[in-house]
Order: structure tokens, then sequence, then C-alpha cells
């Protein structure tokens, strides 16, 4: 389910192209989404060469002009070789607050031992 106001062309956090396959709202503002690395799910046929990469962000800023020139958190990032087991694996994570709650706080434990 992929939400029409995205931007099918936006770029991964990494630089990469990503392809955005599900976009929610959160309760409290922001939005959750799914993408996957469009490079590695284009390049790699079923079964053979490089994993395809997918990734879970979570924007919390409710006023998208504060957004600008921000990257939303990435929660999760998963690797397989099967993109449906990929993509039902980061879909479970993207529907469940209280996982992304969790996610959310062990990023920014990290980022507290790191300063």
């Amino acid at each position: 389910m992929l939400d029409q106001q995205q931007d099918a062309e936006r770029r991964a956090h990494d630089g990469a192209p990503a392809m955005p396959l599900y976009r929610r709202p959160m309760p409290g503002g922001g939005y959750v989404e799914v993408e996957l690395d469009a490079s590695s799910a284009d390049a790699a046929p079923e079964g053979r060469g490089a994993p395809i990469r997918g990734r879970v962000i979570m924007e919390r800023r409710a006023d998208p002009g504060r957004r600008y020139g921000h990257h939303a958190p990435v929660v999760a990032e998963l690797a397989g070789d099967d993109r449906d087991e990929l993509v039902a694996d980061l879909f479970r994570l993207a529907r469940d607050n209280a996982a992304l709650a969790r996610s959310l706080m062990r990023l920014h434990a990290a980022r507290e031992r790191a300063d």
C-alpha cells in the first residue's frame, strides 16, 4: 500500500535510490515508512546476486516544514534473499507501535553513549 503523496524517486539514507512500499501516519503525528533499496531489489533476481535490502523509517515531526533537511531515523534495516519474506518482516515492524518505540529508545540510547 503506497501513499500517493510520496516521492517515488526519493533517495535512501545512504544515497541509494529507495523504493517506498508502505506509509502510514503515526498517532501523534509524523509517519512510519517501509522502503526497499531499489538498486538491490531490481538488480538481483530471486535467489541470486546481492541480498535485497529494506528499511523502516519513522518520522516523528508532525509539521512538514520542520522536516526540511532532516532525515527520518532508520529504526530497522534488514537484508535477505527472499523479497516476500523481507517485506513481510518490515511490514510487521512498521505496524507495531510498541516495537517502533523500543527501536527508537535503542537509537537514542546508542546516540547518548556515543556523545
